[in-house]
């Protein structure tokens, strides 16, 4: 994978700086100078940043965060990516991540430079509500190098997939991705009438480990929001949460589980847990639960389900569960 080192550090860069840059890019390639001087076929995009006017077919795109997911998922290698983590892409897709140019770190700071060196048509990314205002002091400079579409996200719901549709729009994946949330949509009304008896007869519950604790997921995040579109009973404990995503709870509280018939907690794409969720399935106190004396602790992968494809393969291991029940 190819990384540039300059990075943009607080401020933006001077317009001088940048107008200098494009223009060295520019003149490193006559062809896409030629290319650039051609009438091109653009449509509207209404964003959270105003409205983009973006080229209809794009063909060299820079995915910012949030937008890995959504140009593999479309069949598209982009020209620059934030950082991808191993953890979260399968190896086919990490193989199409690394031809790219790293212009993010996954601390999610931007590199200008290396953006503006890929010589972008298109850029696009999903923003976490309180990095708007970060955002926002860098479009400028993201716009004079390509069309930039950012969209803002809150939540842990359904808020990040439906996202993922807008930006498969604008890089004319709409209806691939929109046929995903339509089939998760099918499977959940089937799911919920085929396994009715193991969804209400069965307790449920989605955890991860934390740094000495362990978090169970509320039924409005993740994993367990989709288990409860289905129907699933959850936990007691979830309501501590109050509205949170998540209650966090101490090593010597993991007794609360003991009504979980069902535990799934979190993994990487491989479905190896983290550190610390591995530390807790370690615990002393983990082990005397009745889930786990009965083998119905699993794993589960892309519970974030940042995508509606990825939401889709939570329904499958749901599925594979739920038919043992």
């Amino acid at each position: 994978m190819t990384q540039l080192t300059t990075h943009l550090r607080g401020g933006a860069l001077t317009a001088s700086g940048l107008a200098l840059l494009l223009a060295l890019t520019a003149c490193g390639d006559d062809s896409s100078a030629n290319e650039a001087g051609a009438a091109e076929e653009t449509t509207t995009v209404e964003t959270d940043y105003g409205p983009v006017e973006v080229p209809v077919d794009p063909e060299r795109i820079v995915a910012l965060e949030f937008g890995n997911e959504v140009v593999v998922e479309a069949g598209i290698t982009p020209v620059g990516v934030i950082d991808p983590n191993p953890s979260l892409y399968t190896p086919e897709q990490l193989s199409v991540l690394e031809e790219a140019t790293v212009v993010q770190e996954m601390s999610l700071e931007l590199n200008i430079e290396a953006i503006a060196s890929t010589d972008p048509d298109l850029i696009i990314g999903g923003v976490r509500e309180i990095s708007h205002g970060d955002y926002e002091k860098h479009f400028e400079d993201l716009s004079q190098i390509a069309p930039t579409v950012l969209f803002d996200f809150d939540g842990a719901g359904p808020e990040l997939r439906d996202m993922s549709i807008q930006l498969a729009e604008a890089i004319g994946n709409a209806e691939g991705a929109e046929a995903e949330r339509d089939r998760y949509q099918e499977r959940v009304a089937e799911l919920s009438e085929t396994y009715s008896d193991q969804l209400q007869d069965n307790t449920f519950a989605v955890v991860f480990g934390v740094d000495s604790e362990f978090s169970v997921v509320n039924t409005n995040a993740w994993g367990a929001y989709i288990l409860d579109e289905l129907g699933a009973r959850s936990t007691a404990v979830v309501e501590e949460a109050d509205g949170d995503f998540a209650t966090q709870q101490s090593y010597e509280n993991i007794d609360k589980l003991e009504e979980a018939d069902v535990i799934f907690y979190e993994t990487d794409v491989s479905y190896e847990p983290d550190p610390f969720t591995a530390e807790l399935l370690d615990q002393g106190l983990w082990q005397s639960l009745p889930a786990v004396e009965n083998d119905q602790v699993h794993p589960l992968r892309y519970s974030f389900s940042r995508t509606w494809v990825q939401a889709n393969d939570v329904l499958d291991q749901v599925e594979e569960v739920l038919q043992d029940l």
